[in-house]
């Protein structure tokens, strides 16, 4: 699962062009985050990313005519990532993954990053409680309001495990979910969490499933 503010969508107003379609690119190399909101303008894909991964990394220059696959694999060379499809939902979205590190929310210094890992903990904590939606296996995107009083006020699920009833189960486990302390007054919300396969992320597993 990756989590918090850290899960940056880059999104275009474009329409999701086909696997097929060449399209016609010009992105020099530059710093990560700002080719690929280039790529999503060109391209019409949403490309989401954990901010601090990409912070310092430098894309490789991609011109010429490519498809949005070819072109995506070919800005993403040489800077340990790689990049998954997630549901049609996001409009063909992308997510990157590192190519060889275990990957995993870092323990970060500051409070808003203290609170992300706090809020992704105890969502751990609140999905692992049922088998229903048990992380490990699906795919899903959520996000998070959480109150003044540390208690998610509104989760929505902006791009769907697969499964209705197993969403309608998320939802349900996340209703008025409650932090042991109250957000940072400048946290940025909502907060997107990306709950992806261990094929993808690996990381934690549920210790008890009932």
């Amino acid at each position: 699962m990756a989590a918090g503010t850290d899960v940056q969508p880059v999104d275009s107003a474009a329409s999701t062009s086909s696997e097929s379609q060449m399209l016609d690119f010009d992105l020099p190399a530059q710093p990560l985050a700002a080719a690929l909101a280039q790529y999503a303008a060109v391209s019409g894909r949403s490309v989401m990313f954990i901010d601090e991964w990409v912070a310092g990394r430098t894309s490789a220059p991609v011109r010429g005519r490519h498809t949005s696959h070819a072109a995506l694999r070919a800005l993403l060379a040489g800077t340990g990532f790689t990049a998954d499809d997630v549901d049609t939902q996001l409009s063909g979205a992308f997510i990157l993954k590192r190519v060889a590190a275990s990957p995993g929310v870092a323990s970060a210094a500051g409070s808003k990053r203290g609170y992300d890992a706090l809020v992704q903990a105890r969502v751990w904590d609140a999905l692992c409680a049922d088998r229903r939606t048990a992380p490990g296996h699906y795919r899903s995107i959520l996000q998070l309001q959480v109150a003044a009083s540390g208690r998610i006020s509104q989760a929505s699920v902006v791009s769907s495990s697969g499964d209705p009833a197993r969403d309608a189960a998320m939802l349900a486990a996340l209703a008025d979910l409650t932090m042991d302390r109250p957000p940072p007054a400048d946290l940025a919300l909502p907060l997107t969490l990306a709950i992806l396969p261990h094929d993808v992320l690996p990381g934690p597993r549920c210790a008890t499933v009932h």
